[in-house]
């Protein structure tokens, strides 16, 4: 037991240093690193400003802002062509020998990558909250913001542990064009169709017709003015539906990907 959980963070470990290894990955923390910045200026100068009542909204900003910025970017920069790059730097044959199956080695992937993000997004979100919080000049306006801060990381989470299997799944095993447009496909073709699904679909569904609407629905069910515990389950099961499919598809590419390489 002792010797597999240690297999198992060591794996992990391995994961999350793939998952900020390289150019693009680093300049996504810069870009985090920028958007926290930002978001603590503007803070600052609501809670002094002549309507500090909107200072509960900053958190939620400020984790879209760093999921679909700093998180993508990431996302992107550790996927694509995640399978050759292991491949021909030798870590494939370096965690097939720690490893006793593919899945481990996926799981470390995955795994590495989901925290990687949540670390940028969850952690970004939560430094521009307390900040807020402690500039709020009144105990209402600061339980408010601690509220959407606690939210805005539940997003947060939610988009690492999607955007990660997902952004496998589109570019591990393509070309950088291809995954690229695979990536944008499943998120932005569902998101044009809200509208026409929304007419379709059972009240409360149609905004879990794509995985941006389900993740902003999930935020919504967690606010205090908002709170709805059945809005929030339909957007968890989606949510984890979409990762289960995701799962699947990144074992099959990697299946796909290493009978390629040995023909």
């Amino acid at each position: 037991m002792e010797s597999r959980r240690a297999r198992g963070g060591g794996l992990l470990a391995l994961g999350g240093a793939l998952a900020v290894d390289g150019a693009m990955a680093k300049l996504s923390l810069g870009v985090a690193a920028l958007i926290v910045f930002g978001s603590v200026v503007t803070a600052l100068v609501i809670a002094r400003g002549d309507h500090p009542e909107n200072l509960a909204s900053v958190p939620l900003v400020a984790s879209s802002a760093l999921a679909w910025g700093a998180g993508t970017l990431l996302a992107f920069a550790s996927s694509v062509h995640a399978f050759r790059r292991d491949r021909d730097s030798g870590i494939r044959a370096l965690v097939s020998a720690r490893a006793r199956s593919d899945g481990e080695y996926l799981w470390a992937r995955v795994a590495g990558l989901a925290r990687a993000i949540a670390a940028v997004t969850a952690g970004g979100t939560l430094v521009t909250g307390i900040a807020a919080a402690l500039a709020a000049q009144g105990a209402s306006v600061a339980l408010r913001t601690l509220d959407s801060t606690a939210a805005g990381m539940a997003f947060s989470i939610a988009f690492a542990a999607t955007l990660a299997p997902v952004g496998l799944a589109t570019l591990a095993a393509r070309s950088r064009v291809g995954g690229y447009l695979a990536l944008l496909g499943v998120l932005l073709i569902p998101e044009l169709l809200e509208g026409p699904m929304t007419r379709l679909l059972p009240e409360g569904w149609g905004e879990l017709a794509s995985i941006p609407g389900a993740l902003l629905a999930l935020r919504a069910s967690l606010g205090q003015e908002t709170f709805d515990p059945l809005r929030f389950t339909r957007a968890f099961a989606l949510l984890a539906l979409t990762v289960l499919l995701a799962l699947l598809v990144v074992r099959g590419q990697l299946a796909r990907f290493d009978r390629e390489r040995a023909a």
